[in-house]
């Protein structure tokens, strides 16, 4: 997250301190932007200092609490990434292209949560998993998956810290296009 947190920095500071900019996000005309702005840039820094801190320290030692704490990290992951394309659609004009490590982390979370309830749906049998409230640490998550092949269980494991600080340069690629589009149209 250290790479998110400073570039988000970089991009309040050249918004605070162009005059150009904020006169373009004032304007009756432009609120719905200046909102998605506004509201974007407090969801980044809010989701990344919490997952930032949170890896500092790591999972609690209490099973049940690490449960929540990892959908928490998850979930705040997920929140990140909306408000990156939400600040890069009302800066650039346009939702990013996002990068392979962006989407792992977010078909990592999928996975992880299995949708056991929506076989009806077309969800083939393989994605049923469960979490397990002794899953591991940041460098090594497990979790059980259906195998409907063998009709077992595997284990597959992953190590989420490697999969933030991939997606933590990538983030930061993005946001490094909003941080220029805001010094070239309103320096």
């Amino acid at each position: 997250m250290d790479q998110i947190l400073a570039v988000r920095s970089k991009i309040y500071d050249q918004f605070h301190g162009s005059k150009a900019g904020p006169e373009h996000f004032f304007k009756d005309a432009n609120a719905e932007v200046f909102a998605a702005y506004y509201t974007a840039m407090y969801l980044i820094a809010d989701t990344g200092e919490s997952v930032w801190a949170h890896m500092q320290r790591g999972f609690s030692p209490n099973a049940m609490s690490a449960y929540i704490e990892f959908w928490g990290v998850m979930q705040a992951i997920f929140i990140q990434q909306d408000a990156i394309c939400e600040l890069h659609k009302a800066v650039v004009g346009s939702k990013p292209q996002i990068g392979s490590s962006w989407s792992k982390i977010r078909d990592t979370r999928n996975a992880c949560a299995g949708h056991p309830a929506k076989r009806e749906l077309g969800v083939p049998a393989t994605q049923r998993t469960f979490m397990g409230r002794n899953f591991g640490n940041y460098t090594r998550i497990q979790y059980e998956l259906w195998d409907a092949e063998i009709k077992r269980p595997s284990h597959p494991t992953f190590n989420l810290e490697a999969m933030i600080k991939a997606y933590d340069a990538e983030a930061a690629l993005i946001l490094n296009a909003v941080l220029n589009a805001l010094k070239a149209n309103w320096p």
